[in-house]
């Protein structure tokens, strides 16, 4: 398949256009609680995306937070339910956790003031914190507050209020820096095409009681409406601010998305799809022009800001720093990894599932993934003393899936190999042990051992498979697992999550599969379970 470029091979897959992507999207049906803590609420999609200014202008975020009373929620004359797109937390901190919601009332340009409260117990009898927020059309009504003041490794109830409609979650806040933990319950996920499936993994992910959940990558996918699908994108291929932001609020109408964010705190990062297939730093696939796709990445990084529960600044313009490091107690140390905005150009055109040897270009000692800062950031942090077990949040594959001495997809880190032995060389020379990588991208589900090239195993990869999004490597692959020396297991076919249950003397990780994606009542099992020794890289069946 020479030649083939995996943007062409997922676009002929699809059969998706590109027209300009519109901000209409079907109102919401839903009013009064939205509360996402119980059976997954079954209102419909999201309210429409505003189209607010895009001034770096903003009304002020929140209140300085108080602990006492509950505060009163805020009259604003609203007369449906402004949370259609829920609530969520995420960047847990051992004294504090970020909140967000959305609130939008149709045909209103105000800002809409909130009330907003966390509490020990779900009746909320107690507040612990609590204060005023605006939802401000600068930011597409989109709020975040970071509240502090909190209890280390402490459960938490919060909740947004305004004219007698509340949205509310549940959240934790990370154990104390250095305190012994004896168990991390986390999930991982990625790559949920709104048309390319229902959402019954999120479903069980609010069923699972995490600790955490890790997301990896692909929350909404660009592209406009392929013939076809089993629910549609509204609009063309997303390029502006308002597309960008009609497509969180299209993908947030989902009630098993919602629930998820509610059952606990998220750490997100990005991969390609939150602005355009297969980009590269300052370098499109589609030889768009450069000043060009840099006001769409601008425009996709804002976007990806507002709708996500970040302790990030602001962005202004086309750069973000997301990478950024979080920890567990002394159980565990997270490492959250940007593949996008630093690498260099994918080398030989980017070809997909190619049997050409590789050329020149993609031995490159100066063709990174990373970056030079990020690179050595990563490594000082895996090197560093601290905690038992260091996982590594990455996008693309990290495993050597070479084919024959071809390189199937210039995306993954097979298309960087000096940088990729630059990292494990690293890993092991620091004496590194417990490092776990967690990986998306790929949609297929897998589990590796990761070698240096003098054949060393110093590290674990587990990767998961899309929520929802089709495959994109073959099913005849999956009978030649054993031709991939690295590979432990391999499933092509099937989409849903990984569970992960962390502990001082080891890690477990469930494979957890949908039965039918194209189905909304479609059931969620075990498909395999892999166990790590703590001490020992490298994974086995269970």
């Amino acid at each position: 398949m020479s030649g083939l470029t995996r943007r062409t091979f997922l676009l002929g897959a699809a059969g998706a256009g590109l027209a300009a992507c519109s901000s209409a999207v079907s109102p919401a049906s839903g009013t009064g609680t939205s509360d996402a803590m119980g059976a997954p609420p079954t209102s419909g999609p999201g309210a429409p995306a505003s189209t607010p200014p895009t001034s770096a202008a903003s009304a002020p975020r929140t209140s300085a937070a108080t602990a006492g009373p509950t505060v009163a929620a805020p009259a604003a004359g609203l007369r449906a339910d402004p949370f259609t797109c829920g609530v969520a937390s995420g960047d847990p901190l051992p004294d504090r956790v970020v909140l967000w919601t959305r609130a939008f009332a149709p045909g209103r340009d105000a800002a809409v003031p909130l009330a907003w409260e966390v509490a020990t117990d779900e009746t909320f009898a107690t507040p612990v914190r609590s204060g005023l927020v605006e939802a401000s059309p600068a930011h597409d009504f989109t709020v975040r507050v970071d509240a502090d003041g909190l209890r280390p490794g402490t459960r938490y109830w919060y909740r947004f209020r305004v004219d007698g409609y509340e949205g509310r979650g549940r959240t934790r806040t990370a154990p104390a820096e250095g305190a012994a933990v004896d168990r991390l319950r986390f999930g991982f996920g990625s790559c949920q095409d709104f048309q390319g499936g229902f959402y019954a993994a999120h479903r069980d992910v609010a069923a699972s009681d995490l600790d955490l959940f890790v997301w990896l990558g692909d929350y909404i996918y660009e592209y406009a409406p392929a013939a076809g699908a089993v629910r549609q994108h509204t609009g063309g291929e997303c390029r502006s601010l308002a597309d960008y932001r009609a497509r969180y609020v299209l993908y947030r109408s989902d009630a098993d998305l919602r629930a998820a964010h509610a059952s606990c705190p998220w750490a997100v990062i990005w991969d390609d799809h939150e602005v355009a297939n297969d980009y590269a730093a300052q370098a499109p696939q589609n030889g768009e022009p450069t000043a060009q796709f840099l006001a769409r990445r601008a425009a996709a990084y804002r976007a990806w800001w507002e709708y996500m529960p970040t302790r990030l600044p602001e962005p202004d313009g086309p750069s973000l720093k997301i990478y950024r490091d979080l920890r567990w107690g002394s159980l565990a140390h997270l490492f959250l990894l940007d593949g996008r905005q630093y690498r260099s150009d994918q080398a030989c055109g980017g070809t997909f599932l190619s049997s050409e040897p590789p050329c020149a270009e993609w031995s490159d000692p100066a063709h990174s993934m990373l970056g030079a800062e990020q690179e050595a950031w990563l490594l000082d942090g895996l090197a560093a003393p601290g905690a038992t077990w260091r996982i590594v949040g990455n996008q693309t594959v990290l495993a050597d899936a070479r084919f024959n001495g071809s390189v199937l997809n210039y995306d993954m880190w097979d298309g960087y190999p000096a940088a990729r032995e630059r990292l494990l060389r690293g890993i092991g020379d620091a004496g590194a042990r417990n490092v776990v990588v967690v990986t998306g991208d790929i949609h297929f589900a897998a589990v590796a051992d990761l070698r240096t090239e003098a054949g060393t195993t110093v590290a674990t990869e587990l990767v998961g498979t899309s929520i929802s999004s089709g495959a994109i490597v073959p099913a005849s692959l999956e009978a030649a697992v054993g031709l991939f020396p690295a590979l432990r297991y391999l499933n092509v076919r099937k989409r849903g999550w990984t569970r992960n249950t962390v502990t001082p003397d080891g890690w477990t990780a469930e494979y957890r599969v949908v039965s039918d994606v194209a189905s909304p009542a479609a059931t969620v099992a075990t498909d395999a379970t892999f166990a790590i020794a703590a001490g020992t890289p490298g994974a086995r069946r269970a």
